[in-house]
C-alpha cells in the first residue's frame, strides 16, 4: 500500500468486520486490550477525507489498534448523511490517524488536503484475523 502521510507510520491496524467479536483480548498475544480514543482518517470515494474521533480497542504489547467496522460505518453514515449526502454509500477506506491537536484544529477550521497529508500517520500494517471456533467465549 502506498504511503499517503508525511508523519511516521503508527499502529498495526485491524478493521474488525465481526459484530459478535469485540476483541477484549488481543487476537495476536491474548493480553487484555484497552480502549484508545483517537481521530481515524477515512477516505470516501471519490474525494472526501473525514477525521472521525473514535474509541477503538488497543493492545500496547502488539501496538495493535482495532476498529469495529459496524461502529465506524454507523458514525460515518450519520456524518456523511448530514455533511455530504452525495457520498452516502460510497466505498471508503480507513487510511490512518492524526494527532488530537491537529484534529481539534480541523474541527474549528477546515484542514486543506495538503495540511491533512502533512499530519497523517499511515498504519504500519493492516492485518486480517479470521474468527476461530471458540472466540465468542471470553
Amino acid at each position: 500500500m502506498a504511503k499517503l502521510g508525511k508523519q511516521p507510520p503508527r499502529y498495526n491496524f485491524f478493521f474488525n468486520p465481526y459484530q459478535d467479536a469485540r476483541f477484549t483480548r488481543c487476537p495476536q498475544c491474548g493480553e487484555k486490550t484497552r480502549q484508545r480514543k483517537l481521530p481515524l482518517i477515512i477516505f470516501v470515494e471519490p474525494r472526501l477525507f473525514i477525521a472521525l474521533n473514535k474509541t477503538c480497542r488497543y493492545c500496547p504489547r502488539c501496538d495493535l489498534l482495532i476498529a469495529h467496522q459496524d461502529e465506524v460505518e454507523e458514525k460515518l453514515a450519520i456524518f456523511v448523511g448530514q455533511q455530504a449526502p452525495q457520498f452516502v454509500g460510497n466505498y471508503y477506506l480507513v487510511v490512518g490517524t492524526i494527532d488530537r491537536d491537529v484534529w481539534r484544529r480541523g474541527v474549528r477550521e477546515a484542514l486543506e488536503l495538503e495540511g491533512l497529508m502533512e499530519n497523517l500517520h499511515d498504519f504500519k500494517q493492516v492485518l486480517r484475523f479470521e474468527v476461530a471456533y471458540g472466540w465468542g467465549k471470553e
